[in-house]
């Protein structure tokens, strides 16, 4: 005896075509069967019956029982139940194998291809249409396509109310030929288009700014178009006008309103993307202008919300003196080519007065103003620095004098620019070079008194003020000749203690304690601030002070 055993495994459901509306019900379907556990081979008696629900019910239609091939466990069948059982609600297909029903049933779901939609067909003796009607008893309403011109019809009682056109691009609504992207054609409703009783030719329906329609008749011969008077008005000279009627320019925007005048928002994330972009051949014209008569607003006002962004750019070449270019990358950055004769910014003061460039924050209602100011000569040039509370901190003035309140160096030691006659580093002690005038070379010997003081800059001790910077003398090494620095110190024969006045040491370049004050006139270095044990070689703090 055979034992059926429940249809396993994915069932696929294929429709494989569908040729019209007579024969929409047909498909084939394709299923696996096992038979004692292994894949059935053989012929079957099947037959297939259609619910409407999953289990239970009462079938809609049944098609067999049929034989079906079976091989290896797979089998196909056409399966064709009558078309009015496909009236778009969800079905299940339950087979029986001999005397054995499968379970569970089938969902069945729609086919994702068609060869052909026709529904209601409609005017057949036109083989150019394809009609989406409403339904039979109304033929000549509803959608229809014209395979001759490629172009889609709205129908009304068999006139083309409305026309698109796929290939050409234009739009006819009351006409099935429009002449242009848009042509509306018709006075009276019957004839696809209805204007207001009275109305004629040569009248545009217009909106104000509330979005009241009306109809508005266009002068006489003139070839002008205008939305609501002077909300959009083109004079057909090239010039657009927003807010007037009398437009200047290509596009000339004015009005009175309490937020943006012009606002303009481009969403592409490109690195090209640009929001308004203006460029000018002119001698001496501007790309972008802005007049403030206000004393609140902005003339000129950008925003940006990425941390790369730039609030304001403005970039530009001038190849005339009197132009105008820049480039700012960040909050504000500009990039020119700037001259003695040409700045690459300036600020000009119209009045005798300091031109001022102001620094304030949401802190206090302190300020800082860096000012400017041409005096009649040039000893009455200034440039100050200003606080609101402290008044002028530092001026420089046109002849070169400097003038400050305090002057707060941050280095410890005052240095001079000298010339080396050879290799030396910051720390050692050096001594006039008496076979090369002018020069310096490391110290020689214990109480040399041609010793000179220390090279600036040991064991990260900043130097304060260096003098000498004279002409090439870039690469002048500094010695300190007063201050705080730190000196190589040889404590091998004598300790070194805090207090202790230095000398040159036998090492060349090193210091060492005095030990006999009768040798140490006019080769005292200074004076040790920190201490070295015996025995041992290393960095001392000095306070340079030659005597």
């Amino acid at each position: 005896m055979m034992r059926l055993m429940a249809l396993l495994g994915a069932i696929a459901v294929t429709l494989t075509s569908v040729m019209s509306l007579a024969d929409a019900q047909a498909f084939t379907y394709q299923g696996f069967l096992r038979q004692s556990g292994t894949p059935a081979n053989g012929s079957f008696n099947m037959t297939f019956r259609l619910f409407d629900v999953p289990s239970g019910g009462t079938a809609l239609a049944t098609v067999g029982p049929t034989s079906v091939s079976v091989n290896n466990g797979l089998f196909t069948v056409e399966l064709n139940f009558p078309q009015p059982v496909w009236n778009g609600g969800t079905r299940y297909l339950e087979i029986q194998v001999g005397s054995t029903t499968l379970t569970p049933r089938v969902k069945l779901n729609p086919t994702p291809y068609a060869a052909t939609l026709r529904m209601f067909d409609s005017g057949t003796s036109n083989p150019d249409r394809m009609v989406i009607a409403h339904s039979p008893s109304f033929t000549n309403w509803g959608l229809q396509y014209r395979d001759s011109n490629d172009t889609f019809h709205f129908l009304g009682d068999g006139i083309s109310r409305v026309r698109i056109g796929l290939g050409d691009g234009l739009v006819g609504i009351g006409t099935a030929s429009p002449a242009t992207a848009l042509d509306v054609v018709g006075t009276t409703r019957t004839t696809g288009f209805q204007l207001p009783t009275g109305a004629s030719a040569g009248r545009v329906l217009t909106s104000d700014a509330g979005g009241t329609a009306s109809w508005q008749d266009l002068p006489a011969g003139a070839n002008v178009w205008a939305l609501s008077g002077t909300n959009i008005y083109n004079t057909n000279t090239g010039n657009v006008g927003i807010g007037t009627t009398a437009p200047g320019y290509l596009l000339d925007v004015r009005g009175d309103r309490p937020s943006r005048l012009l606002f303009v928002s481009n969403t592409n994330t490109s690195a090209s993307a640009d929001g308004v972009w203006a460029q000018t051949v002119g001698n001496g014209s501007w790309a972008v202008y802005g007049n403030l008569q206000g004393t609140s607003g902005n003339a000129v006002y950008g925003n940006a919300s990425s941390a790369s962004g730039t609030a304001v750019g403005v970039r530009g070449r001038s190849a005339s003196p009197d132009g105008h270019g820049g480039y700012f990358d960040g909050r504000v950055r500009i990039d020119y080519d700037s001259t003695i004769d040409r700045a690459t910014l300036r600020l000009h003061e119209t009045a005798a007065d300091f031109a001022r460039l102001e620094f304030t924050n949401t802190n206090t209602a302190r300020k800082w103003h860096i000012a400017g100011l041409i005096g009649s000569a040039v000893a009455n040039d200034r440039l100050n620095f200003w606080n609101s509370a402290a008044g002028d901190i530092m001026s420089i003035r046109g002849d070169g004098t400097v003038s400050v309140k305090v002057l707060e160096i941050t280095g410890a030691d005052l240095a001079e620019k000298f010339p080396t006659s050879e290799t030396i580093e910051p720390g050692m002690v050096v001594e006039i070079d008496p076979e090369n005038p002018g020069k310096l070379r490391l110290a020689r010997g214990a109480y040399n008194r041609r010793v000179i003081g220390v090279v600036a800059g040991a064991n990260g001790m900043p130097t304060g003020v260096v003098l000498g910077n004279l002409p090439d003398s870039e690469t002048h090494t500094p010695i300190a000749m007063s201050g705080r620095v730190w000196v190589y110190a040889d404590a091998t024969e004598r300790a070194i203690e805090p207090g202790d006045l230095l000398t040159t040491a036998d090492r060349a370049g090193y210091a060492q304690a005095v030990a006999d004050p009768s040798k140490a006139h006019g080769a005292i270095l200074g004076k040790a601030m920190t201490g070295l044990k015996k025995g041992e070689t290393g960095f001392v703090l000095v306070v340079v002070n030659l005597h």
